[in-house]
């Protein structure tokens, strides 16, 4: 009976064990879901507007016919699919919705006033890119597409110190190419394991459209690499769909598209776990580090939900196992007063009969 009973509380513990796991890995899941504050900007846009928006990514191969000189185009037709869908800013002065693209450039020499000069890689930026992207200011501020200039830079901390030994150097000119220009302000690298991994170490250089076109000796478009918008999403699927329309639908195959919105809710993480293996094996697209950070929390969150599964398991099972068994004594107890009760009444009803037959004779 002592050993039946140490078995019972054994098994009971282990089940309520596996359930303490499970909060634990969905506590540290959540916790890490939200490292990235840009994967945030749809929740950010939004406010305390009862509109629902989604933020949606799209990443585009090189043999894909889509650079600067298509963004108008796109604006365009982005503007007539809101409207037709009945949905407008609610004030002449005030927008719906939101974009910007970025290039990954080569990587180039840069150098400093006192002659230092250092490689970086350069990420060339246009639309609201620093609305969507706000890493920490060490210093300064970031260029926007408004500037009647658009000859200034943005850099990171490991760029200035290279450069000037230092990371208050906004205002300082540097030199890409012996084309002079401004340093708009020094951004700090997100220090979150996702983004330190997918950052890596060589410095970046943020530039415009302009000033990298600038750089190569044309005026022709370039190539844009990933586009990102915050637009909104008045059924689920809405803004994606109206994305994937809008560049070309033609070229869905050479477009990877993500929906940021809800990556990383319940649903979000079993699509991904679904799909753990586009996470981990190479694609012809190449990622900006930002998604490849992104798809880092992907991953770690998808494992941390399948490890959560397989501790679920011998819950539900030994709760299943308790149900038949509290099945089975229930049904027992039953039957075993229904003979009681029999047992009980057996002799008055037999008596009871005796008396009618006698009655009758």
């Amino acid at each position: 009976m002592k050993k039946l009973k140490k078995r019972q509380i054994f098994r009971f513990s282990a089940a309520v064990f596996c359930v303490i796991l499970v909060i634990i890995l969905q506590s540290i899941s959540a916790i890490i879901s939200g490292l990235l504050y840009y994967q945030q900007a749809a929740e950010r846009w939004r406010g305390s507007s009862e509109l629902k928006f989604s933020q949606i990514s799209a990443f585009l191969r090189q043999e894909v016919n889509f650079d600067t000189n298509s963004i108008t185009s796109l604006h365009e037709q982005i503007d007539t699919q809101l409207t037709s869908a009945s949905l407008e800013a609610s004030s002449d002065d005030a927008r719906l919705w939101y974009d910007c693209y970025s290039s990954q450039g080569e990587q180039m020499e840069i150098t400093g006033t006192r002659k230092k000069s250092a490689e970086a890689l350069v990420t060339v930026v246009g639309g609201d890119f620093f609305t969507m992207h706000t890493p920490e200011l060490a210093d300064g501020s970031y260029f926007q597409k408004s500037d009647l200039m658009q000859d200034r830079a943005v850099i990171d901390t490991t760029l200035a110190w290279q450069l000037f030994g230092s990371s208050e150097v906004a205002g300082m000119e540097i030199q890409i190419r012996n084309r002079s220009c401004l340093i708009a302000g020094v951004i700090k690298p997100e220090s979150d394991y996702a983004t330190e991994t997918a950052y890596g170490d060589t410095p970046r250089i943020y530039i415009s459209y302009t000033l990298y076109q600038e750089l190569q000796g044309g005026s022709a478009g370039t190539h844009i690499d990933c586009y990102e918008a915050v637009l909104p999403n008045p059924v689920k699927g809405f803004a994606k769909k109206l994305i994937t329309e809008s560049i070309d639908s033609e070229q869905n195959d050479r477009i990877t598209i993500f929906e940021n919105t809800g990556r990383y809710n319940l649903s979000g993480r079993w699509k991904q776990l679904r799909h753990i293996r586009e996470l981990v094996t190479s694609e012809t697209v190449t990622y900006p580090y930002w998604e490849n950070a992104a798809r880092i929390i992907c991953f770690d969150t998808a494992m941390l939900l399948f490890l959560s599964i397989l501790l679920l398991l011998y819950p539900v099972i030994y709760f299943v196992w308790l149900c038949w068994k509290f099945y089975q004594f229930t049904d027992k107890t039953i039957w075993e007063k229904r003979i009681a009760f029999r047992n009980r009444y057996r002799p008055q009803i037999r008596y009871d009969l005796e008396q009618d037959q006698n009655s009758e004779i």
